[in-house]
Formats: structure tokens, C-alpha cells, sequence
């Protein structure tokens, strides 16, 4: 439960703003650019907090209180909104009527949100994107989604909503206490616009058909290898590489595993770590691992770590060291 009340925090370099409210007014009128109108329902002090993350044509917003409210109101214009639980104690939210469970994401225009009542300890996670951007995506990767028909709600599975919260978390609680090293690179910022972009992107488009003959498979892969490999020194994200080709991150998934038996994202992950290996030997005095990991968008230290010994047979400490031997010598 949320009981702290602190000042606000706000990192203008990495679009970063966090308050700590303990009044439900206060707390409505810590939505930068949206107007809403929240009531509380259950007895008690209000408590609750509000980290917004802004990243090019996206707004990250975690929205946590410790009572049940209704909401309403509009986010800024131009808006599409998604809006999905990260934690709760009871069982569902409504909106009009319909219950929303905890496998649920509500997707509506900013101008138009529909009325949400939310339980006491929510944890919700409210993403604005700019719908002229989004358009321009869905167009560059050739999918059939129609925003004006967007309003509803859909199901998601399990594994994302973690994999949501443990990036949100890393995000914007971990940030905020470790100085917000991470946030300012722009690797790392395009990295999480990008995987949040097709996260959601996938969940709309989960019928997507996958009636693709071999040539047409390996003509796309061709395509996506291509591109990867004139773009050694500034690997591409997995958005830049759909709207490349022209296809859906599923789509492109598909492809990859029936031609090269491989994951476009594991292969773009391994790109970006070979680039970080050379990076880290050809490190200057005061370079450190995070700041190689940081310039080629790892924000998850723990995991690169991992995945940097795995695939070179050393931790990138041990590399750095190595580097700084032979400067030594």
C-alpha cells in the first residue's frame, strides 16, 4: 500500500516525471496533457503515485492508488490509448458495462475514453500513442488494422503482461532510484518505445494469417538480412526492420523460423551484442560495461551479462579487462 507522500521528481533529459499524491484531485491532475475526472469509491486517505515515461510519439504512464475509483475524462489529442492492468486484488475493472479481467487490454481514442472503474490497489498501465505515427507504422508493415474500429477490448496472455511489468518496473522504479543513467541514451529510449510498439501491435493483429509460400518467405528474409548487414554499425530495431519489409513482427517471426530456424529478434540481439564486443575492446580508460551496454540499447545489465557470456565464453568485464591489459603491456 502506498502511504508516502513525497515531492515530485522530474528528469526533464529523460523524459522521466514521477509524484507521489495523497488526494485524489491531486492525483487526476498528475496526467500531463489528459483532463480527467476521477471519484473515489472506497473508505480511507487517498494514496497513490504517477510515473510518466515520454518517448518519441509515446507516453508511458503507471498509475497506482491504494482505493477504488471511477474515471473519466479524454487523454491529449491525436491519442490512441491502451490501458492494462500490471496488478490488482480484485478480479476485474469494468468499462460500460463489461467486465475486464487480468488478461485484459482496453483500447480506445484519446477524445473518446469510455468510463473505468478500477479497484482499490490497481496497478494500471496507460500507454498514448500518436495516431498519425501509428497509422504510418501499420501501413509500413502492411497490417489490416483499422483505428477507427480499435475500441474494445482484447485478451493477452499471461507471459506479456510479465514481461510488461518487469520492463515498466525496470523502467521507471529502477531508473528512478539509480539516477537515470539508462534513460538517457537513445538506444536504450528507442529500444523500449520499439518492443512496447510491437507488444501491442501483436496483440491486436493476433489473427494475422500465415499463408506464405517458401519463395515469398525466403524473398523476406533475404530482404530483412540484407538491410541488417548494410547497417553493422547502427543495427536496426525490430520496428525498423518490420516496417523495412513490410511485414508484422509475427509475420516476420514466422518467416525467419521456417527459412533459418532462428528468431529475427535473437538475431538482431546477437548483431547488437557482437557490435558491443567490439566496443568493450576498443574501450577508452574511462569506458564501463554499462555504458557499452547502455549505447547499443541494452537496459536489462543482468540479462546482457548473460547473454554476452553465452555467446563469447567471458562476462563483458572480463573483456573489458583483457583490454585494459594489453593497454598495460
Amino acid at each position: 500500500m502506498l502511504t508516502d507522500v513525497t515531492e515530485p521528481y522530474t528528469c526533464q533529459a529523460a523524459g522521466l516525471h514521477h509524484l507521489q499524491t495523497g488526494d485524489i484531485e491531486e492525483h487526476a491532475g498528475g496526467l500531463n496533457g489528459w483532463d480527467v475526472r476521477y471519484n473515489q469509491l472506497t473508505l480511507g486517505r487517498f494514496a497513490g503515485s504517477i510515473t510518466e515515461l515520454r518517448l518519441d510519439g509515446m507516453q508511458l504512464i503507471r498509475d497506482r492508488a491504494n482505493q477504488g475509483m471511477i474515471k473519466n475524462g479524454a487523454a491529449w489529442d491525436g491519442a490512441i490509448t491502451f490501458s492494462l492492468p500490471l496488478a490488482y486484488r480484485e478480479p476485474s475493472l469494468y468499462c460500460a458495462g463489461h467486465a475486464i479481467d487480468m488478461q485484459g487490454m482496453l483500447v480506445a481514442h484519446g477524445a473518446r475514453l469510455p468510463e473505468l472503474r478500477v479497484p482499490a490497489g490497481v496497478d494500471l498501465l496507460c500507454v498514448a500513442m500518436d495516431q498519425d505515427q501509428l497509422e504510418q507504422v501499420l501501413e509500413q508493415q502492411q497490417r489490416s488494422i483499422s483505428l477507427r474500429q480499435i475500441t474494445q477490448c482484447y485478451d493477452f496472455p499471461a507471459e506479456v503482461q510479465r514481461e510488461l511489468a518487469m520492463l515498466i518496473t525496470s523502467l521507471m522504479d529502477v531508473q528512478l532510484q539509480q539516477g537515470l543513467a539508462l534513460l538517457s541514451h537513445d538506444p536504450i529510449r528507442t529500444g523500449v518505445r520499439d518492443t512496447i510498439l510491437m507488444q501491442l501491435l501483436d496483440l491486436l493483429d493476433n489473427d494475422e494469417a500465415m499463408a506464405i509460400s517458401p519463395n515469398a518467405r525466403k524473398r523476406i528474409v533475404d530482404r530483412a538480412c540484407d538491410y541488417v548487414l548494410s547497417r553493422r554499425d547502427d543495427p536496426p530495431s525490430i520496428v525498423d526492420l518490420c516496417n523495412r519489409v513490410g511485414a508484422s513482427r509475427r509475420k516476420l517471426q514466422y518467416c525467419f523460423h521456417e527459412t533459418l530456424g532462428i528468431n529475427p529478434v535473437a538475431y538482431l540481439r546477437t548483431l547488437r551484442l557482437n557490435e558491443a564486443h567490439r566496443a568493450l575492446l576498443q574501450a577508452g580508460a574511462t569506458t564501463t560495461v554499462q555504458d557499452v551496454a547502455a549505447c547499443w540499447g541494452f537496459w536489462h545489465l543482468s540479462r546482457f551479462a548473460t547473454d554476452y557470456r553465452q555467446l563469447f565464453g567471458e562476462k563483458p568485464s572480463e573483456t573489458l579487462r583483457r583490454r585494459r591489459q594489453s593497454d598495460r603491456h
